[in-house]
């Protein structure tokens, strides 16, 4: 079961890796990554010589953002062709210090023990993997003392209407119980389960983990998804995410959210 799960995600993100970006270029995704991105350079090491890990890659976004810091990045995907799409994109931008590695973020021994001072984990790639907590070691083991990890999660809470739309209470029922629910494609072998998480049993995961939790907010509080056209304009845009920012740290309010995203500490 476990090996089916993992080789429906990769050959889902093999599939669609050439065209990703593509379907994230709108408005409402710069207004999203903006206030990822804020998040995160929050917590980024004051010395640009620490290392960092970009774990579920991708494309290479978040890892040429951080290569523009000055950082010097691993990237990791379960998936081949986004590891290679990672890599173009940071040849593009002339950083030659960014190394790359296909993996299971569940098997990680390919990396240095206690190395890594700072890692991300966007677009919920732990939540996608056969046993969470069991990345979040493998992630842990990774992280030198004191290391940080920001990643992101899907909200159960959020996923509750469509279960509603389905009217089917068995399907709600079990998923209540497993906090499980599929990423959709057209082809059923690309179709691989998502935990999902309320705040609460996120940070419980975590704690379990041996992580310090330091911060959470959800994204987004404001359901831009569906008001796309108010953020045509890039002053609109930055008035709307002050009122985001003072909302999405609010436990009540997260429940509204797509996406948890939180920050851990290894501790020392």
């Amino acid at each position: 079961m476990a090996k089916c799960r993992r080789q429906s995600v990769e050959k889902y993100h093999d599939r669609v890796a050439p065209r990703y970006d593509h379907s994230y270029e709108d408005g409402y995704w710069q207004w999203h990554d903006a206030i990822t991105w804020d998040h995160i350079k929050a917590f980024l090491p004051a010395d640009q010589s620490t290392p960092i890990l970009d774990l579920g890659c991708g494309t290479g976004k978040w890892a040429a953002k951080l290569a523009k810091s000055g950082f010097s990045v691993t990237c990791v995907d379960i998936s081949a062709a986004m590891v290679d799409q990672a890599r173009r994109k940071l040849e593009e931008t002339g950083d030659s210090r960014a190394s790359f590695l296909k993996a299971d973020l569940c098997d990680l021994g390919e990396l240095p023990r206690a190395h890594f001072g700072f890692a991300v984990a966007m677009g919920d790639p732990i939540g996608c993997t056969t046993a969470p907590a069991k990345a979040l070691k493998e992630i842990r083991n990774a992280l030198a003392p004191g290391g940080t990890l920001v990643a992101t999660f899907d909200n159960l809470l959020n996923a509750l209407d469509y279960y509603l739309h389905k009217a089917d209470i068995r399907e709600m029922e079990m998923f209540l119980r497993k906090g499980q629910t599929r990423w959709i494609t057209r082809d059923h072998e690309e179709q691989f389960p998502i935990h999902t998480y309320t705040p609460r049993q996120l940070r419980n995961l975590f704690e379990s983990a041996g992580f310090r939790v330091v911060d959470l907010i959800g994204k987004s509080v404001l359901n831009m998804r569906q008001f796309r056209h108010l953020l045509e304009e890039s002053a609109d845009r930055r008035r709307w995410m002050k009122i985001e920012k003072s909302l999405h740290r609010d436990e009540a309010a997260i429940g509204r959210c797509a996406h948890l995203q939180i920050v851990a500490s290894r501790g020392e």
